[in-house]
């Protein structure tokens, strides 16, 4: 169980990982409440200077018992994401894991089997579901009426910013829209047939039917400018995410010639409304990036501390991953 401060009981982290996601999730934990005991990476020099003060060890087999860990949060490549989680739950400790998770489906129930067996949790960082727009969205859906097309579409710079290869830049992010369909939709995405095109290296169009909505996946390392936006159409209105700053706007589906006429101010002035409070709330909690990380990270923190589910299913973790193998594998 956590230590307790006062009244509160603290979450000690490691980070795993001391790169640039590292040093977002290091701000995440303090951000929490919870409390960066260790950093771990093959750099030691690198650890050490991620966070002032704390244990930095090369591995995290490294750390002994009396660090006393609750959480790790990895930050490593995913092809190392397993061997650190068979580590931590081992050790009984919870894991924080980016996404994807793991490399495949079958890694993904292998992890989910071996934390439940300890009574512990893994969870990958969704962090988009966690966002103040998508959970608007989320807290509306009866107002929306029946969806009838959920679009995602992410034009990403990672390659420049990353060195990472365009395909693998988007097998990284494809957890992301599949996520955002499974609490959008009752149906399971990984039992859809998803239809796919890659018209070139770093490009991937995917399609599924979920009943009578359709799932639309367009991701592209080449489009510019960089955005992340998620659309979400029913039959009585719509609501637009901008994934990449975290608001979102909702339009009723009034119809009418004055609607017409009106609606592209309308819209404007919405966007802008919530792009401004969106900033101001940003800027007081001083959340320059990863929107929805931290909240993720704090309802984590919590199910840890009350012993209560984590805040993305083990069900929903692998439906992600069978739709992004068979997705990948199209």
């Amino acid at each position: 169980m956590p230590r307790r401060h006062g009244n509160e009981p603290v979450v000690r982290a490691a980070i795993v990982g001391a790169g640039r996601m590292g040093r977002w999730h290091a701000r995440a934990v303090e951000a929490s409440g919870g409390m960066v005991v260790a950093v771990v990476d093959p750099d030691v020099e690198r650890a050490r200077a991620l966070v002032d003060g704390v244990v930095a060890v090369p591995s995290l087999g490294e750390l002994g018992e009396d660090a006393g860990l609750d959480v790790v949060h990895v930050c490593t490549p995913v092809a190392g994401h397993a061997a650190v989680v068979h580590t931590a739950v081992a050790a009984g400790v919870h894991a924080i894991v980016e996404k994807p998770l793991a490399e495949d489906a079958g890694a993904t129930r292998e992890l989910l089997e071996q934390t439940h067996a300890a009574g512990r949790m893994v969870v990958p960082v969704h962090q988009f579901l966690f966002q103040r727009g998508v959970q608007r969205i989320l807290g509306r859906l009866d107002e929306l009426g029946p969806l009838v097309r959920c679009a995602f579409v992410a034009a990403s710079a990672g390659t420049e910013s990353t060195g990472i290869d365009a395909d693998a830049l988007v097998s990284e992010i494809l957890p992301h829209p599949l996520s955002l369909f499974a609490r959008l939709t009752p149906s399971d995405v990984g039992e859809l047939d998803w239809h796919v095109a890659r018209p070139a290296a770093g490009e991937l169009r995917a399609l599924a039917i979920a009943g009578t909505t359709s799932l639309e996946i367009v991701l592209s390392a080449h489009g510019r400018p960089t955005s992340t936006t998620l659309e979400v159409m029913g039959s009585a209105g719509t609501a637009n995410a901008d994934l990449f700053h975290g608001f979102a706007t909702v339009d009723r589906g009034r119809v009418g010639r004055a609607t017409k006429l009106t609606g592209p101010f309308t819209r404007s002035t919405r966007t802008l409304a919530g792009a401004g409070a969106n900033l101001a709330a940003r800027t007081i909690a001083w959340e320059p990036a990863y929107p929805g990380l931290r909240e993720l990270v704090r309802r984590t923190y919590a199910a840890i501390a009350n012993g209560d589910e984590p805040p993305i299913s083990a069900a929903e973790t692998v439906a992600v991953a069978v739709a992004r193998d068979r997705i990948l594998a199209a």
